[in-house]
């Protein structure tokens, strides 16, 4: 027989329940010793704000008020105060300073508002332009005079028309400079600079001259031209103000004329800066002897006659570049919308360790170049003579590079790239070197012309030409005298990339 325990007695007597059964928990016995949770009566009574009273929530603390004088709080600003104090004193001063001596050096000017058009500029990041080799008029002591007119005019209206020239010596630093900003549409400030020779073989300084022609006396005060003069330095200034409307018209004429006597005048720098304003130079070559030049301004015209420098540097943006360039260390010119056409004579001294550089640059333009080189070598090839580099994006590219009659072989390496149109190179039959023509979706080619050609320092030797790979997109290989030289000792290159047009690469010989 089986006993049933009570507990199993009583869940045989209560019959099932179908329904849903609502159970409320056993009330707990106690709570366990030091718990810090509430039974459960205080909490119910907590949760339901009933019955609550002191005893019930003594073991509940409510957060620390926040104090409003706190000392972490007074430490992090006094810290942040003393930083303060210190930054005003290591920045604040030396600004304080450097206004009060910019103010003290343009009061006489402090009733208009201009941009200075010569400290700190730097025309590009790979080039020293010559401007920055002009001495600031205001840091070498010359004191600019500015508006000191010849003769002022009212020819009608409100127009005004003044004009002004000076003598001055021909040597050391000349600059012509604008603050006036160009970025495209009507140029309000404009004119034209024409920097030559004088035509009166007695005069023998340089004569500095402007005419300003204003359409109205209130911009005519408004405007300052200075001259800036010493025994080294020339400088001619424009300040344009800078809330012109397009009701208001500024043209300036400039001339800069150099004595006739034949190499009469040395010139450390000749710089212009010139936005809006087209700029001519003359047969300068055989009169001016020149360091540096730099010929600068976006919208400027540039057309040169014949120059001749150690270094030129030619930058526009939306004008032209045309002219004749000598030049022993560098010549680089750059426009964007718009076409460039130079002959380039390049000459490399045997005594300078390093060739002379050429950069041509345009964008939406035709570049159309000859380059004459001359390298005087004293050994065949024991170095790089010239490194030149032409690009252009949207016009048709064409480049000549012949050496000089009296030239030996020169080593010059030669890289052109186009962009929608076609690149057509030339050399001559004194070139030796690797050479590539290579498209991506056009056709290249590589000529060997029937020039007759010898080797300048062994004419026994014949003209080699050597394809070393062929497709119609790319051409590889190597053009000389008698068998290839190793891959090191070939400083000769001539490369031609396109795009979209052909890449046509051609020899003399």
């Amino acid at each position: 027989m089986i006993i049933l325990d009570e507990e199993d007695q009583q869940k045989l007597k209560d019959p099932p329940v179908t329904g849903p059964t609502l159970r409320y928990p056993e009330r707990a016995a106690g709570r366990r010793p030091f718990s810090p949770l509430p039974d459960y009566e205080t909490s119910q009574a907590l949760a339901f704000n009933i019955g609550s009273n002191d005893s019930l929530i003594s073991s509940h603390k409510p957060p620390p008020k926040l104090r409003i004088i706190d000392s972490k709080f007074w430490r992090a600003a006094l810290s942040a105060l003393a930083a303060y104090v210190l930054l005003s004193i290591v920045i604040g001063i030396p600004i304080i300073v450097s206004r009060a001596h910019q103010a003290q050096e343009d009061q006489q000017y402090a009733a208009y508002n201009y941009a200075v058009p010569w400290p700190s500029k730097s025309s590009s990041s790979d080039y020293s332009s010559a401007m920055n080799d002009i001495v600031d008029a205001w840091a070498s002591g010359v004191d600019p005079k500015c508006n000191d007119w010849t003769s002022v005019t009212y020819p009608g209206g409100d127009n005004v028309i003044a004009s002004m020239s000076r003598s001055v010596p021909p040597n050391g630093q000349f600059g012509v400079t604008s603050n006036y900003t160009y970025y495209g549409g009507p140029i309000i400030a404009n004119g034209d600079l024409n920097i030559d020779i004088n035509p009166n073989s007695s005069v023998t300084d340089a004569v500095f001259s402007v005419t300003m022609h204003a359409s109205s006396d209130y911009l005519f005060n408004r405007t300052l031209v200075c001259f800036a003069l010493s025994t080294n330095l020339s400088d001619l200034s424009l300040y344009v103000p800078d809330n012109l409307t397009a009701s208001d018209s500024l043209l300036f004429n400039m001339t800069l004329l150099f004595p006739q006597a034949k190499r009469g005048s040395d010139i450390d720098a000749l710089a212009t800066y010139l936005p809006g304003i087209w700029q001519t130079f003359g047969d300068l070559k055989d009169y001016v002897n020149i360091k540096k030049v730099t010929i600068e301004g976006a919208g400027s015209k540039i057309d040169v006659t014949s120059l001749q420098a150690d270094r030129i540097l030619v930058d526009t943006s939306l004008q032209p570049i045309s002219g004749e360039f000598h030049a022993t260390e560098s010549v680089m010119m750059s426009t964007i919308q718009a076409p460039i056409h130079a002959s380039i004579f390049l000459y490399n001294s045997p005594e300078s360790n390093y060739p002379t550089f050429l950069d041509l640059t345009t964008g939406n333009g035709n570049l159309t170049a000859n380059v004459t080189v001359l390298a005087p070598n004293k050994f065949s090839s024991p170095r790089l003579n010239f490194i030149a580099n032409a690009r252009t994006f949207n016009g048709g590219l064409s480049l000549n590079m012949v050496h000089d009659p009296s030239s030996p072989p020169a080593a010059i390496k030669l890289q052109v790239a186009n962009g929608y149109a076609d690149a057509n190179v030339k050399m001559d039959e004194k070139f030796e070197g690797v050479f590539q023509a290579s498209t991506k979706l056009a056709n290249a080619n590589v000529h060997q012309g029937s020039a007759y050609s010898f080797d300048y320092w062994n004419p026994d030797l014949e003209r080699t030409f050597n394809i070393d790979y062929q497709t119609s997109t790319r051409f590889l290989g190597w053009i000389g005298w008698g068998e290839r030289p190793l891959i090191n000792q070939e400083p000769g290159q001539v490369v031609v990339e396109t795009s979209f047009g052909n890449a046509v690469l051609s020899f003399d010989g």
